[in-house]
């Protein structure tokens, strides 16, 4: 029996003398229309299914469902009866049984012997006596006899099937109209008038047609086949693939594993540095405080002393030195004796840690207050502001990494001091709630005033910063022009006060000569910026000798 269109592993389970549902011999096997054989018995333990038709109820055709390959097959009218029986399994079976030496087959010819060879031409079964008499007469002399357990693959061995109606006749014949086989006593019978040939040249025919139905099959089995193929290479490619992420996804994740754990030392590392740093800012602080409790107790002891128990001569010899070292002690830096605000070290889980074995890390160690050395200041109460005019600056307080800190603390110390006359200004601090302090003063005197700006007890960079104050604004007296020359109208006695002369007798200034500041400027006083206030006339331009021409 022939099995094709299976895989692999379902031709390794199949067996062609044994049924592929039971694993037992074939006992009257059957073909279904899917070409897969089963035994009767098995083949009637299946639930047969009802198939309807068009316009018509449950018909009497039914269908059963294939335990080989699950599909769904078409009945004869008869039912599992009128299957057609196969042949070749029942030969399988036999010569399986042949091989194994537990079947005896009897002789064909004359009944009484056992069976030893079988006649390829004859087709039938002899004893060792038949044989020797097939080969002693003329006809059968050169028939190929053949031992039983040596008949190639694909041998008949079962017996000619005969007429369920005339048991002693033999189906020879085909009637093409019924599609039956049929026996000569039937043919003359049932069969009068159809078209019937003998068996064997109905098979020459049919075998004609089931070998052109081959040939078309075959390019059909040959694609099939190497798409399956394609289908198993494409398997095998997809594990290599599979096989080849995988391990790079575990090299990626050992990889991983090892990068977070140097950045986990590394971040313990950076807690520790930390930890030190703080404890060595308190004790320097810590330090500095207790000199200053130790020299003001000192002073006001000795003080107390010379008060309750010196005397009167002692008192005024003394009061001098007494008073300068308790100013000095009272006046000293109080940037100390605030309380120290307690900076927070904190993790901050989301920020990027940069590259560590080529991986991208994240979390760093911060230190969760302002840092004065990262604090800046901007606006004009920083550079030239003017007498009695408000004047203000922004103070931005960052963190040690840069970043703007909204929760500050402590407000900053801002000491505004004159260093001329030493008298102190008393700035305005107002908190805007964003990470940033506007400071606002006014300045009550021309000169140079040293602002000083401390936040947590030390001076942000650039602290103390030195402003110059400017008096009282006064307007130009003069006029805005290119030069001297030109506004004057080319008289030589005219001067400006930006001091510049001309050759030839000019004492006014022209383009391009000594003294011209290069472009317009005022008569007045040589300013440059037209919208300035005059700081009055330069030495160099005596007010007696200073013209003001207008053309």
């Amino acid at each position: 029996m022939a099995q094709t269109g299976l895989s692999e592993d379902t031709a390794t389970v199949l067996c062609p003398s044994r049924c592929p549902q039971c694993q037992d011999v074939f006992s009257d096997p059957r073909v279904l229309p899917c070409l897969h054989t089963l035994c009767m018995s098995c083949l009637q333990s299946l639930e047969p299914f009802g198939t309807l038709e068009r316009g018509q109820k449950l018909a009497s055709q039914q269908s059963v469902l294939c335990p080989v390959c699950d599909s769904e097959v078409s009945l004869p009218p008869g039912g599992i009866r009128d299957l057609v029986p196969d042949l070749l399994a029942q030969t399988e079976v036999l010569l399986e049984k042949l091989r194994c030496g537990g079947n005896e087959m009897p002789c064909d010819l004359c009944g009484d012997g056992k069976g030893e060879r079988r006649c390829q031409d004859c087709r039938v079964t002899m004893c060792e006596f038949c044989c020797l008499a097939h080969r002693r007469q003329k006809r059968t002399a050169g028939h190929s006899l053949l031992p039983l357990r040596d008949l190639p693959p694909g041998s008949s061995l079962s017996p000619a099937p005969t007429c369920t109606l005339h048991p002693l006749e033999e189906l020879r014949l085909f009637c093409e109209s019924c599609g039956l086989l049929s026996c000569r006593d039937c043919a003359l019978v049932k069969h009068l008038g159809h078209k019937i040939h003998p068996v064997t040249e109905i098979a020459g025919r049919h075998r004609v047609q089931l070998q052109g139905a081959l040939i078309k099959s075959e390019p059909q089995l040959e694609a099939m086949e190497a798409a399956l193929h394609t289908i198993q290479e494409a398997g095998e490619d997809l594990k290599r693939s599979v096989d080849f992420l995988r391990k790079e996804v575990e090299d990626f994740s050992d990889g991983y594993i090892r990068a977070i754990q140097e950045h986990r030392v590394r971040l313990l590392q950076d807690i520790d540095e930390e930890m030190l740093q703080k404890e060595q800012a308190l004790s320097l602080r810590r330090a500095k405080i207790h000199q200053q409790l130790t020299d003001l107790h000192t002073a006001t002891t000795f003080t107390r002393d010379l008060l309750d128990n010196g005397p009167d001569l002692h008192i005024v010899r003394a009061k001098a030195l007494v008073l300068g070292r308790l100013k000095q002690l009272n006046q000293g830096d109080h940037s100390q004796l605030e309380q120290a605000e307690a900076d927070r070290i904190v993790f901050n889980a989301k920020q990027e840690a940069g590259l560590c074995r080529g991986y991208q890390m994240y979390g760093m160690v911060q230190r969760c207050g302002v840092d004065p050395e990262r604090c800046q200041v901007r606006g004009p109460g920083l550079q030239f502001v003017h007498q009695g005019k408000l004047s203000s600056f922004t103070l931005t307080c960052s963190t040690p990494f840069g970043d703007q800190l909204e929760n500050k603390g402590a407000p900053p110390r801002v000491t505004i001091l004159h260093k001329e006359s030493g008298r102190c200004l008393q700035p305005s601090i107002q908190d805007s709630q964003n990470g940033t302090y506007h400071i606002s003063y006014i300045p009550t005197e021309p000169g140079q005033i040293s602002i000083s700006i401390c936040m947590k007890g030390r001076h942000i960079r650039g602290s103390p910063f030195t402003v110059t104050v400017r008096g009282t604004s006064r307007k130009h007296c003069g006029i805005y022009h290119c030069c001297t020359f030109c506004s004057s109208g080319g008289q030589k006695d005219a001067r400006c006060g930006c001091g510049g002369t001309m050759p030839g007798g000019f004492q006014s200034c022209g383009h391009g000569h000594k003294g011209h500041p290069g472009q317009s400027h005022w008569s007045c006083c040589g300013s440059t910026s037209e919208t300035s206030e005059c700081p009055g006339v330069k030495d160099s331009a005596p007010r007696n000798l200073l013209q003001t021409v207008a053309l």
